[in-house]
């Protein structure tokens, strides 16, 4: 049925076969239910309060830092970097958890590894360190 209705409706394309109909019609079917579905799921971290967001960047430093003593380069780290990286911090808003997360990485992580993932964090923790320099 939707495919006589597609041939009638678009006369021009009567060289396709019906073999090339049926893709067309499912390939569309698939594209309109992909995006229908896009926009119906929970929303991924970060989309929370800004307080839930900071106390989560607190527990992934803390995690981070735990990893990173195991195995400075190993999957864990790496893990949790992504997982330190997922939640955002407001230093205006969040003033208290953002010197607790400068204060973790200086005595727990700052100068004590090398590698990829400790490079990673001390670029992801530049604005924290900046600020925190700033307001000393």
């Amino acid at each position: 049925m939707y495919l006589r209705m597609a041939q009638a409706a678009f006369p021009v394309a009567d060289n396709l076969s019906m073999t090339h109909w049926k893709w067309l019609t499912l390939i569309c079917t698939g594209l309109l239910a992909m995006a229908a579905a896009g926009g119906c799921g929970k929303k991924g971290p970060g989309s929370a309060d800004p307080d839930a967001d900071a106390k989560a960047k607190v527990e992934a430093i803390k995690k981070l830092a735990d990893a990173m003593a195991k195995e400075a380069d190993g999957a864990d780290a790496r893990a949790a970097l992504e997982a330190f990286r997922i939640y955002p911090i407001d230093e205006q808003k969040n003033p208290q958890q953002a010197n607790e997360i400068v204060e973790i990485y200086r005595k727990q992580i700052q100068g004590k590894y090398r590698g990829e993932v400790a490079q990673e964090v001390h670029l992801e923790m530049g604005p924290l360190l900046k600020r925190a320099n700033a307001t000393k």
